[in-house]
């Protein structure tokens, strides 16, 4: 019986290439503090997008009609179309309803920034 040649030593963390392979990323890397100030620009411009005097609920009772629109006959028929079956309050609750999913977009970034805050300060005491 011929001499054994002795295994190569394993290294613990060595993953074999083919499943290595399934772990390689697509270049994304989480910032919370680029989350933080993406969430902050949003913040801004739906400061714009709530313009004191101007909420969902002030356009709720907006109830356009032919008059507000001008006298000529282009301007009377948008107008009747416009005031047609409660328009004005179906845009007011449409714009409600973009202004509470417009908040819940920053605040499930701003969440999100902080969970991966955390595990980075987890992960780096461990």
């Amino acid at each position: 019986m011929g001499k054994q040649e002795p295994e190569p030593p394993t290294d613990p963390l060595s993953v074999e290439p083919h499943t290595a392979e399934k772990f390689q990323g697509d270049g994304r890397v989480h910032e919370p503090s680029m989350m933080r100030s993406i969430a902050e620009a949003l913040s801004k411009n739906l400061a714009t997008l709530e313009r004191p005097g101007i909420s969902g609920r002030a356009l709720i009772d907006v109830q356009p009609g032919a008059t507000q629109f001008g006298e000529w006959a282009d301007a009377k028929t948008f107008g009747a179309t416009a005031g047609k079956d409660s328009a004005g309050q179906k845009l007011g609750q449409v714009h409600a309803e973009f202004i509470k999913a417009y908040k819940n977009v920053i605040a499930a970034i701003e969440a999100s920034a902080g969970n991966h805050a955390e595990a980075d300060t987890r992960n780096e005491s461990a």
